[in-house]
């Protein structure tokens, strides 16, 4: 059996479920073939909401599927065909739903539609389904073979808003480690206790058997956060079992509180959840493993969290009752450098971190890492990376 034959078995096994179509697009995203019954209105859906557009962005930049969020809810989960990493072609499963019904009316709200289109689109809409978030996993992981013949995990998937930003309205499909049953609830805990560096191993597997949970009666968006914090008090208990301080577990606690409620849609939630199940669990896996002195590594937790303010040596020393000479000599001898230069490498590192997010400009970045100038911080990025801050992004490393 060809990968055609695959995805036309696919998607005919899928119908037997689901009101969930296959769409089949060559290397331009023109139109193929499709199973869907009013395929010209999905397709006008399509030109107004600008999502054929940005599938195709999507199929230029990516190799696995993506699961995309359009106007209003309305979700796809995408997979690119490629060939010696040239586009052949695409295929997309959906439209579909991940909350409520509610979300046509918004849906319609955001298309602007004419009314005689408005009442034949939500007619349409109402037939969607409303597919669970780890049935999504499948459906992607399914698509994927069918075409590539290729195994591939959870953790291999991408998550994207759509053309438009979504404000959040469809974070529900954010990644399923987020919550679940409790044995699932458990096994991340141990994971986090235990700093188990292979943790993204166990999630490709619990991400699909798991369940996910209700946590609010509102927006799908407040469901989403509402998890993502349940899952940061959990990791935050878990992690001061395993090691890690008391006050660096809470005050990351707080810090990934703020950030969840900055989160406008789904891949930001995704990538922070993301985030911080691997900070917490590499800050156990280094309590676990670290050689250094009790004083030492509180020292070293204290700047890995406040590598954006003003500290001193002497302050320093004042928290774990060392003079400030003898703590700069325990420093240098345990870490192999000074604290001076511990803290500037520190910084470059999380520069990297920063640079990732076009929105930044680099001089905030400087301004924010305590570099007295831009041309300083350059200079000394260069210095520890071999290429400037600017070079360093447009590489994209």
């Amino acid at each position: 059996m060809n990968s055609e034959e695959r995805l036309d078995l696919f998607g005919d096994m899928i119908l037997c479920c689901h009101s969930l179509y296959l769409w089949h697009y060559d290397a331009e995203m023109k139109l193929l073939k499709s199973n869907c019954p009013d395929e010209d209105l999905v397709r006008g859906l399509f030109d107004t909401d600008g999502t054929r557009e940005n599938l195709l962005r999507q199929a230029e930049r990516y190799t696995r599927p993506v699961i995309m969020t359009g106007s209003g809810g309305i979700l796809w989960v995408f997979a690119p065909e490629k060939e010696d990493g040239a586009l052949r072609g695409a295929h997309a499963l959906g439209p579909f739903f991940m909350d409520t019904a509610r979300d046509v009316e918004r849906a319609l709200d955001r298309l602007s539609l004419p009314a005689p289109i408005r009442r034949r689109a939500a007619d349409f809409l109402r037939t969607l389904p409303v597919i669970s978030l780890n049935r999504v996993f499948e459906y992607a992981i399914m698509l994927y073979f069918c075409l590539s013949g290729e195994r591939i995990g959870v953790s291999d998937l991408h998550y994207r808003a759509g053309a438009e930003d979504v404000t959040g309205a469809s974070v529900s499909e954010q990644s399923a480690r987020v919550h679940g049953t409790y044995a699932m609830e458990q096994e991340m805990v141990r994971m986090v206790r235990e700093g188990d560096l292979h943790y993204r191993e166990h999630m490709d597997r619990l991400a699909v058997t798991g369940n996910q949970g209700r946590l609010s009666n509102g927006e799908p968006s407040r469901q989403m956060k509402n998890a993502v914090l349940v899952c940061a008090i959990l990791f935050s208990r878990a992690a001061i079992e395993g090691g890690v301080t008391p006050e660096t577990a809470m005050t990351l606690t707080d810090r990934y509180f703020q950030s969840v409620e900055a989160c406008r849609d789904l891949a930001e939630l995704t990538e922070l959840s993301q985030t911080m199940q691997e900070d917490f669990v590499r800050r156990v896996h280094r309590a676990k493993t670290s050689r250094l002195s009790q004083e030492i590594a509180a020292c070293r937790d204290y700047i890995g969290l406040h590598l954006e303010e003003d500290f001193t040596l002497r302050e320093l020393a004042e928290k774990v009752n060392y003079s400030e000479t003898h703590l700069g000599r325990r420093f240098k001898a345990e870490l192999g450098m000074s604290f001076k230069n511990y803290v500037r490498a520190e910084r470059l590192a999380l520069a990297k971190s920063l640079l990732r997010d076009p929105s930044v400009s680099v001089q905030e970045i400087s301004e924010r890492l305590r570099f007295c100038t831009p041309s300083y911080f350059a200079e000394q990025f260069r210095a520890q990376f071999g290429v400037s801050p600017s070079q360093w992004r447009e590489a994209g490393d």
